[in-house]
């Protein structure tokens, strides 16, 4: 797809958005009934992010691929743009925030008519799961699961092909309460906020003996000993240490 063409798309939805903000609310409060986090704001931003990453040169990549996850909208949003960019058809396969998915993917869609596009990407339905995505599985050159990493390895076995996981929404943490008390409660004020799922460690040998390649954590050290065996010894696909991304923390397809 042409850039101007998206540019416009991107536009369109976000007026979408704004036209429809009550009907989203609406779904919103219904969601966070059920105890889930959503805000307008960062589906907003995440527009932006898109807009701004059209300077650069994309490359056609035309897989079929399927997601498994809760529904983040976050996730909807970059994954349908992300698809729409390198020309990847897409099947979303989501387990909560149903509501407000309904009504993000109907703003989508009605966008592209709008904008004289035909949808080849998108394929949603609120009945997909595991079963359908097993049933369908030859149709897919990737099957990604984002969410939980021992509900990933449960729901692998579905499949005879390989399933990518994404560790998004669920960080570890190595912190100690007393001496970084204060950043302990902004972290886990902000993951509540958020509905990010810690998990808190404050032994770091089970931290290291625990990790996985596929990991996402965070840990806060004051020795600089006890640093390098860190890492040199944990095996975590993202580390940070002694900081805590508040405002980075965003949903990334995987390459």
């Amino acid at each position: 797809m042409e850039k101007n063409v998206l540019k416009s798309l991107i536009k369109e939805i976000r007026n979408g958005i704004t036209t429809n903000k009550k009907i989203l609310l609406q779904a919103i409060n219904q969601e966070f009934s059920k105890g889930n986090s959503i805000k307008i704001d960062k589906i907003i931003n995440i527009l932006e992010d898109f807009n701004k990453a059209l300077e650069n040169n994309f490359n056609p990549e035309n897989n079929n691929i399927a997601v498994c996850y809760t529904g983040k909208p976050e996730i909807t949003i970059t994954y349908i743009l992300d698809s729409i960019l390198y020309n990847n058809k897409l099947t979303l396969c989501i387990s909560e925030n149903k509501i407000i998915n309904e009504v993000l993917v109907s703003i989508i869609l009605e966008s592209m008519k709008k904008c004289g596009i035909k949808n080849q990407w998108i394929n949603y339905n609120s009945n997909y799961n595991e079963i359908y995505l097993r049933d369908n599985e030859k149709v897919f050159n990737k099957i990604v699961y984002v969410g939980d990493y021992f509900e990933y390895e449960k729901f692998k076995y579905f499949f005879k092909s390989k399933v990518e996981y994404n560790n998004y929404g669920y960080i570890k943490l190595y912190i100690d309460k007393y001496k970084h008390q204060e950043e302990y409660k902004k972290i886990m004020k902000y993951t509540y906020i958020e509905n990010i799922f810690l998990e808190i460690y404050d032994d770091i040998q089970d931290l290291i003996r625990e990790s996985k390649e596929e990991d996402f954590t965070i840990l806060y050290l004051d020795d600089f000993k006890m640093m390098n065996k860190v890492q040199k010894e944990l095996i975590s696909k993202e580390v940070l240490i002694n900081t805590f991304p508040y405002e980075e923390y965003k949903f990334k397809v995987n390459r």
